[in-house]
């Protein structure tokens, strides 16, 4: 009915044809070929394992770097530097107290030199309001 054309390595041909030649025959797996397959799947899982070790350690040292980050731009850490700032009315105060709910301010707020920080804070509350 259907022609079905199935292209095979040479290798893979000759497999075939003696296989072929010999259908009536029943050719045992031996215990070493199957110990061959079984090497080459734990190979296999042995490389799976690896990589999904290495990414668990990628992701520790990920979640580390962010911790230490996050432990750095803390609102307690801006609070203690916006008091120890001179010339902070009670308005910008706190307008700047509501901004360091935001992670990205308050790293940004921290990382601006001293004298640039109420600059900084004064033009965020101007924009706000």
């Amino acid at each position: 009915m259907y022609n079905i054309q199935v292209l095979l390595s040479s290798s893979e041909s000759e497999e075939a044809d003696a296989a072929a030649d010999h259908k009536d025959t029943v050719q045992p797996i031996t215990p070493c070929s199957a110990g061959i397959r079984k090497r080459g799947r734990k190979g296999i899982d042995d490389a799976i394992a690896g990589a999904i070790l290495e990414m668990a350690a990628a992701s520790k040292l990920r979640k580390a770097a962010i911790q230490q980050r996050d432990a750095r731009y803390t609102i307690t850490n801006c609070i203690k530097a916006l008091d120890e700032m001179k010339g902070v009315d009670e308005q910008v105060y706190f307008a700047a107290i509501d901004l360091f709910n935001d992670p990205t301010a308050r790293e940004m707020f921290l990382s601006l030199k001293r004298d640039k920080r109420l600059i900084w804070l004064q033009r965020k509350c101007r924009s706000s309001s």
